[in-house]
C-alpha cells in the first residue's frame, strides 16, 4: 500500500537526500529528484525510481552489481557514506 498522508499514525518516509546525510544510503547514489528538490520540498525516495552511481555513471555500481536504494547501503564494499 502507497504511503498515504491522510492516514492518521503514518509518518512520510525520508527522501533520497535525507537519507545522504543521515549516513543510511551511499552518498554515490543519484536520481533525477535530487536535482530539482530542495530537503523541504523532499518526497520519499521510492525504491523503483531510476537510480544510477555517480562514480560509474551507470546503474551498475563500481563491485558490478546494480544500484538502488536497497542496495546502495553500509556494509557494500564500495558504499561511501557521509
Amino acid at each position: 500500500m502507497p504511503f498515504d498522508p491522510t492516514i492518521k499514525g503514518t509518518t512520510a518516509r525520508p527522501g533520497l537526500i535525507s537519507l545522504i546525510r543521515q549516513g543510511e544510503v551511499c552518498s554515490c547514489l543519484r536520481s533525477k529528484k535530487i536535482f530539482y528538490q530542495t530537503e523541504e520540498d523532499e518526497s520519499e525516495a521510492a525504491s523503483g525510481a531510476p537510480f544510477w552511481c555517480q562514480l560509474t555513471q551507470t546503474v551498475i555500481g563500481p563491485d558490478k552489481k546494480i544500484v538502488g536504494l536497497d542496495h546502495c547501503r553500509p556494509g557494500r564494499s564500495c558504499c561511501e557514506t557521509t
